[in-house]
C-alpha cells in the first residue's frame, strides 16, 4: 500500500503551518485516528478466523505479512489466561 504524502504548505492553513514550524522542523508523521488501527486489527483477525492466507490478509488490509502475524500473535497472547498462584 502506497502511503500518500503531501506538502504541509498545500494542506494546512498558513496559521497552522506557522505554529508547527515554531515547534518542529523536518519530517513530521501525523498518526491516523486510533479507531482506524482498531478496525484494521479486527479485519485482520476476522479474515484469519475465516482461514484466509496471511499474504492475502496483508494485501486486503494494507499491511505486511509480518504485521499480520504480529497482530495474530498479540491476540493469542491477550486471550491466554495468566496463571495465578492461589496462595498469594
Amino acid at each position: 500500500m502506497k502511503r500518500p504524502y503531501a506538502n504541509a504548505r498545500d494542506v494546512l492553513p498558513s496559521e497552522v503551518l506557522d505554529t508547527v514550524r515554531r515547534h518542529f522542523t523536518g519530517l513530521l508523521w501525523v498518526p491516523s485516528d486510533v479507531g482506524f488501527y482498531e478496525e484494521r486489527r479486527k479485519l485482520v483477525l476476522a479474515l484469519k478466523g475465516q482461514g484466509v492466507p496471511t499474504r492475502e490478509i496483508a494485501r486486503l488490509s494494507g499491511v505486511t505479512s509480518r504485521r499480520v502475524r504480529q497482530i495474530v500473535a498479540q491476540s493469542r497472547e491477550e486471550s491466554i489466561p495468566t496463571h495465578r498462584d492461589p496462595l498469594r
